[in-house]
């Protein structure tokens, strides 16, 4: 029995391979620009910050990402990465790919394009994780527990405790169930948002 599970996984794994393979050698003809970056855990959630930094004299920007960690029983990390985009006037160069491999394109001086910038310790995996339109450094997460914690990646050290303590600033208490629905309310103003975090963290 457990030889012919492990036969359907190895097929499942070559199948998922091949459709991949197929996938990265028809991206030019699908999108502008990708780029592939391998986590060590997979992620439940993304978004982009809105936040865009263009160093002068470079032909990329500089873009940041909100990402989640769901490991096997180990650490998880609410993860803020950065990430390198080529600007339009780019200039792509062929030698930076493997066409025997399927990869086409690349562009100037960008090297490791995507890179984990700060990872925050976390209680279970990053269910869902979103930024606060008012003021995108405060970062709201959806744990596994039914907390919703509220993270300012500014005030927290780039490497995580190798504690693995989660220090939130803020957590709210009051849902009975895990969940990964998770949305801020852009048309309240900071103050009284803040305010009434701290209300609802109160249980007034």
């Amino acid at each position: 029995m457990a030889s012919k599970e492990m036969f359907e996984d190895t097929v499942e794994e070559r199948v998922i391979n091949e459709e991949y393979k197929i996938w990265k050698k028809n991206t030019p003809f699908l999108y502008d620009l990708v780029m592939t970056h391998a986590l060590q855990w997979p992620s439940l959630t993304v978004q982009w910050l809105p936040e865009v930094t263009k160093p002068e004299g470079k032909d990329y920007a500089l873009h940041w990402l909100v990402l989640g960690t769901h490991t096997s029983d180990e650490q998880n990390h609410l993860v803020v990465a950065r990430v390198h985009i080529p600007n339009d006037d780019a200039q792509f160069d062929a030698s930076h790919c493997d066409s025997d491999k399927g990869e086409f394109g690349g562009f100037g001086s960008v090297t490791g394009k995507i890179e984990c910038e700060i990872k925050i310790n976390h209680e279970g995996e990053v269910n869902r994780a979103r930024y606060m339109p008012q003021n995108p450094h405060i970062i709201a997460t959806k744990t596994p527990s039914s907390d919703v914690l509220v993270f300012d990646y500014t005030k927290h050290p780039a490497k995580p405790d190798p504690s693995g303590e989660c220090n939130p600033d803020l957590r709210l208490r009051g849902h009975q169930k895990e969940g990964y629905g998770l949305s801020w309310n852009s048309n309240l103003s900071l103050c009284s948002f803040l305010f009434s975090l701290r209300l609802s963290a109160s249980g007034i």
